[in-house]
């Protein structure tokens, strides 16, 4: 059987959503950059791997999602990974920390393929405003318009989402848990 490649996710939700897909449609219009749309909810990602059983993984995402309360995350700027992406930075608290190793401990006992940069250790919780498809110059125009930015804000999350990406490119909800 077919591994099929899936991502946990927690989605932003009221006027955060809403500015993020304003400094999307920014990025978009601006700099050319719509590769992170593919998934069209705004979120912080916690892992990405394979599955060959997606029944039984969600079977235990719910069981975990039954135990996680909703929680809050701060926003505290933009950032960037290499010249090719830049990202609202989120606070790494204890309890984001902590959640984190839970998804990533039942994803590690049910997938492969885990993404290293999304290990425990590694992971940098983000919320991405444009991703890969940024040319050189436009990323040094883009950084110079958000580096030093005051974006800041808080969420409370309610919310984890499996998401399965298609060989089309596009990515969509598979199932979302309630917190």
């Amino acid at each position: 059987m077919p591994a099929d490649m899936i991502g946990i996710v927690s989605n932003l939700e009221g006027q955060p959503y809403r500015d993020v897909k304003k400094l999307w449609a920014l990025f978009e219009r601006k700099y050319n950059s719509r590769a992170i749309q593919a998934y069209s909810h705004p979120h912080f990602t916690y892992q990405i791997a394979r599955t060959s059983d997606i029944k039984g993984l969600k079977a235990e995402f719910r069981k975990l999602a039954a135990q996680i309360g909703p929680f809050e995350i701060e926003v505290d700027g933009a950032r960037h990974f290499r010249k090719d992406v830049i990202y609202l930075a989120l606070r790494k608290t204890r309890e984001l920390a902590a959640i984190h190793r839970q998804v990533h401990r039942v994803l590690e006992t049910q997938c492969r393929d885990l993404l290293k940069l999304y290990a425990p250790k590694n992971w940098i919780p983000h919320i991405t405003l444009a991703m890969e498809d940024l040319t050189k110059d436009k990323f040094e125009e883009a950084w110079r318009e958000f580096e030093g930015s005051k974006i800041a804000f808080k969420q409370r999350i309610h919310n984890l989402c499996m998401v399965k990406f298609y060989p089309n490119g596009k990515i969509r909800i598979a199932e979302r848990y309630r917190l």
